[in-house]
């Protein structure tokens, strides 16, 4: 619990900081226009050199810069794992879901962006076993208790992100993204879902031992109106003192 109320206090104060600075920079807008107007000969000609009133962005058009937020950028993707059996993640019911609040600054065809950001991950295993604790919080595989028909057995966890990327645009929306992501693993949990005479249940059980901080490595080709991702998370997920140890891959689509 206390981690998830450190993750919201995080992915608050991105937004915070965001919207300082986006307020910022209206004050510096505004400045500008008081002194254009003042100016008696040359202010037309300031105004189409230095300023782009497009509201609500400020942009420097003699420098080729712009700042702007990106609200609303996410994507879904398979996860694919290394992970060996029992331990056996499937990729068909391992799904990620990330959804980042981009503060990206843009010079001729290059963007750095940043934000804060969350991210779902589940992990579902094959085989028809299931996940389980040991008194000594170790994680246990194996077949789910008689009467009981497993339906799945997942390992889910929920982060909150900070992204760090660097996009090239090659040629009208055409290019590629590539950077740092960092995870701060909020919350793990393993959710069994079974029925029991023909009655749907499920049981969960929380805190996990996920690792608090990971860092995964993001690639993505831009088209024109959609991406494709590549994620590869090289650190474990989860502390292999209780887990087995496996790294993941996951592909997907990012609308925006």
């Amino acid at each position: 619990m206390k981690r998830i109320i450190i993750a919201f206090v995080v992915f608050a104060a991105g937004i915070q900081m965001m919207s300082a600075q986006e307020k910022t920079d209206t004050v510096v807008t505004k400045s500008d226009t008081v002194i254009i107007n003042s100016t008696v000969t040359k202010s037309q000609d300031r105004s189409r050199v230095h300023l782009d009133f497009d509201i609500p962005f400020y942009h420097k058009i003699n420098r080729g810069t712009s700042t702007r937020s990106e609200i609303g950028a996410f994507g879904i993707g398979s996860i694919f794992s290394d992970s060996k059996a029992p331990l056996d993640f499937s990729p068909q019911n391992s799904l990620e879901f990330y959804a980042y609040t981009l503060n990206s600054h843009t010079k001729g065809h290059s963007t750095f962006s940043l934000g804060p950001g969350v991210t779902f991950r589940n992990f579902g295993l094959t085989g028809g076993n299931a996940m389980g604790l040991e008194d000594d919080g170790k994680v246990s595989i194996g077949p789910f208790p008689s009467g009981k028909v497993l339906k799945v057995s997942k390992l889910r966890v929920f982060s909150v992100n900070l992204p760090l990327l660097y996009s090239l645009n090659i040629c009208n929306g055409f290019g590629f993204t590539l950077g740092p992501v960092l995870n701060f693993n909020a919350a793990s949990s393993i959710v069994n879902k079974f029925s029991v005479d023909g009655e749907k249940d499920k049981d969960k059980i929380k805190n996990v031992h996920c690792n608090l901080l990971t860092v995964d490595a993001m690639f993505q080709i831009n088209l024109k109106y959609f991406s494709i991702y590549a994620k590869y998370s090289p650190m474990n997920v989860m502390d292999k003192k209780y887990w087995p140890e496996f790294t993941t891959w996951t592909f997907g689509i990012a609308p925006f």
